[in-house]
């Protein structure tokens, strides 16, 4: 097999594999039913992770609707629907392309909604699984894959980044890979490494980023003594370069405003937040979710596990906490930068730590269960409640004819069970599912579908957050057949104005109003 010049064996390096057993210090045959190492165990509490998912029909994320938006926008384009091919284009050179790509393809044959949830739940277990794969090739104490449990439902999840959740797997699976090419850099690994950094590209460019500076941090920290080998190590990563550079190029001319868009950096205290309350896997802000964090932080250091001495193991976690503190919240008309890179802090936190050198007298492993448990017990009952919740929005959707244009207007978007303004972009479900047109629209984002025309009048982004400054003239109310409100009283004659005799109600349940345009008849 060919191999890099400087592919020779590093004096004193081990395989991570020939490392100390890791697990509690008993030999696996002996290992007790309720253990960390029990791997029975360890699937029951990856499949009951996942239980949450599959008990409603709508994922409560935000964002995920005018993904599944979008893809419906796809097809259409593709079956050549006059109504979509007047208003949108494709627009294939994104680097977001496996979670569209998954859902494209898996929404062909089952419902949008279904295929989102199989996606999302593939891409949750994926996480800890990987997160225990990494921590082995490095020689880590390995039973603290469970920590990685909560955390993959990330801030990326809540908010419904798809393809930055899709692409976590593929920025860990690099990582695995970094640290089989740098122990062994063969002409073939660095060949996956580079083809890896590109499929990383077309998943996430900020997975893409974060994960290949990790990955030369980790290569840094182990070849720091040998310049030769560290700058040839780094070759395969510069595989993405043109790529970006081309993205770039293009992507940043047709954009408004892109260049000129402010940089936002955010309250440092929000900043702390979100670092001690993301490894929990809940959005919302409490002591009890800090506390959570704390306890999944801290246990390898109460249970035993040793700081490991290599730098390699613990300068990606170090330059990711100063990445963190460093990308701002807002830049180039993308939100929630440095918020969605909090995802990879617990498996990189969980790469420092060795196994202990003997078993500790008292033994704190089983808190990792616990906290787990707690964990499954409150998200499975949140997500329950959120399901009988939205049965009013199956209500309004069934009641909408399809192929309409309709204009979204969420005044109320929160929901009891969420931080988050889970409801902000709901109204696209009906684009997703019925194939009409919603408004505010992804395709504004100029994103895998865009629209050439971005100056026409309709419902925009920051209408969608303030749904009461809407205009019938300026933002186009005569090209809507339908208005779909959510408020917790009647506000059309605010919304509408001086056209309120130009609607006529539809349905009503809950919160949710449907409205018919009387002057598109």
């Amino acid at each position: 097999m060919p191999r890099f010049p400087w592919s020779g064996q590093v004096p004193g390096a081990k395989f991570a594999r020939m490392k100390a057993p890791l697990n509690d210090g008993r030999p696996a045959s002996t290992s007790p039913v309720l253990s960390l190492t029990n791997p029975r165990l360890y699937a029951i509490a990856l499949l009951a992770s996942i239980v949450p998912l599959w008990l409603v029909h709508y994922l409560p994320m935000v964002d995920l609707p005018g993904h599944a938006a979008v893809i419906t926008a796809l097809r259409e384009l593709a079956a050549g629907n006059s109504m979509f091919t007047e208003d949108f284009e494709s627009n294939w050179f994104m680097p977001y392309l496996l979670g569209y790509g998954l859902l494209y393809t898996l929404s062909s044959f089952m419902p949008m909604a279904v295929a989102a949830k199989l996606i999302v739940s593939v891409a949750i277990v994926l996480t800890p699984i990987l997160t225990g794969a990494l921590l082995r090739e490095v020689g880590a104490d390995e039973r603290w894959k469970w920590l990685a449990i909560p955390g993959s439902y990330s801030f990326a999840f809540y908010w419904g980044f798809l393809s930055f959740v899709v692409a976590i797997p593929v920025g860990l699976i690099l990582m695995i890979q970094t640290v089989r090419f740098d122990r062994r850099p063969t002409f073939r690994a660095g060949l996956l490494v580079a083809s890896l950094a590109l499929f990383a590209f077309f998943s996430h460019i900020l997975v893409m980023g974060f994960v290949c500076m990790c990955a030369l941090t980790y290569i840094a920290g182990s070849r720091f003594r040998d310049l030769n080998g560290l700058v040839l190590r780094f070759l395969p990563y510069t595989a993405p370069l043109p790529l970006i550079a081309v993205w770039f190029a293009i992507t940043s001319q047709p954009v408004e405003d892109a260049q000129d868009s402010s940089i936002t950096y955010g309250p440092l205290i929000i900043r702390l937040f979100h670092l001690f309350s993301q490894p929990s896997g809940f959005e919302y802000p409490s002591v009890f979710v800090v506390v959570m964090s704390l306890s999944i932080l801290l246990l390898p250091v109460l249970c035993g596990s040793r700081l490991a001495s290599s730098p390699a193991r613990w300068m990606p976690i170090a330059v990711g906490l100063l990445t963190f503190f460093i990308v701002p919240s807002f830049a180039f008309r993308t939100a929630f930068l440095y918020e969605r890179l909090g995802a990879f802090l617990v498996p990189l936190w969980l790469m420092a730590w060795d196994p202990p050198a003997a078993k500790p007298r008292l033994s704190l492993d089983w808190v990792a269960m616990v906290v787990v448990g707690l964990w499954v017990v409150i998200n499975t009952w949140r997500f329950a409640a959120f399901s009988i919740e939205t049965r009013h929005f199956d209500a309004i959707l069934d009641a909408m004819e399809p192929g309409k244009r309709t204009a979204s207007m969420v005044v109320d978007n929160s929901s009891p069970m969420f931080s988050t303004p889970v409801y902000l972009h709901f109204p696209s479900w009906y684009q997703a599912t019925k194939g009409g047109i919603v408004d505010f629209n992804f395709a504004d984002f100029q994103m895998v579908v865009r629209r050439p025309n971005t100056h026409s009048p309709r419902i925009s982004g920051s209408l969608a957050w303030q749904p009461t400054r809407f205009d019938w003239d300026s933002h186009g109310g005569s090209s809507y057949e339908y208005f779909l409100i959510r408020a917790e009283s009647d506000i059309a004659a605010l919304i509408f104005k001086d056209k309120h005799a130009s609607v006529a109600l539809v349905a009503r349940s809950g919160g949710w109003r449907l409205y018919r345009n009387l002057e598109a008849e």
